[in-house]
């Protein structure tokens, strides 16, 4: 007889809840609970908390976006540009996990230690890519580009009735001609 692991049905459970956009919150200890098809009291065996779950879900999906965008550069043809393909992979990753992307970009959460090494990581990554058209303030570009992904992303899950003319990708490639080529006063 195989053993069952619980503790991992519990994650998986919570993250095929939040395949639709949602309060910004994890789904209930309970909700994960009957998803599993265990009593509730089964949760508290591998998570003390809801807050404890939540970390570990929150640890699953940034990990998972971090993967999707590495993965994505990694694979990324000769010539093309990768701070475009970057891009692309978060806005994607971010449309197709909706409750998930507002868990981690629309909610007070605070990043707890264990997603720590993740979060510079990606960071690292995309300050070096745009370091090749702005080599003075990296950073401060890299974020004003994360501010238009992201706004790209929440309005896209938000107001899903609007007619945004062109896809996301092209959006994204848009957007990162704009700010990296004309996108500085002077």
């Amino acid at each position: 007889m195989e053993t069952r692991d619980l503790r991992a049905e519990l994650i998986a459970a919570a993250v095929t809840m939040l395949a639709e956009p949602q309060a910004v919150a994890v789904p209930s200890l309970r909700s994960i609970a009957r998803q599993c098809k265990v009593a509730p009291s089964a949760v508290y065996w591998h998570f003390p908390s809801e807050a404890e779950l939540r970390s570990a879900v929150l640890d699953a999906e940034y990990t998972d976006l971090v993967e999707h965008i590495e993965q994505a550069v990694a694979g990324a043809e000769e010539g093309t540009n990768l701070l475009v393909v970057a891009a692309q992979a978060y806005v994607r990753w971010g449309l197709s996990h909706p409750g998930a992307y507002q868990l981690l970009f629309e909610s007070d959460d605070l990043i707890p230690a264990t997603r720590a090494p993740h979060g510079p990581r990606l960071q690292k990554l995309i300050v070096e890519l745009v370091s090749a058209t702005d080599p003075d303030t990296p950073f401060t570009s890299a974020l004003l580009l994360w501010s238009a992904y992201h706004g790209l992303v929440s309005l896209r899950l938000h107001k899903t009735d609007w007619d945004w003319g062109l896809g996301a990708d092209e959006a994204v490639a848009r957007i990162v001609l704009a700010l990296t080529t004309g996108g500085r006063p002077g």
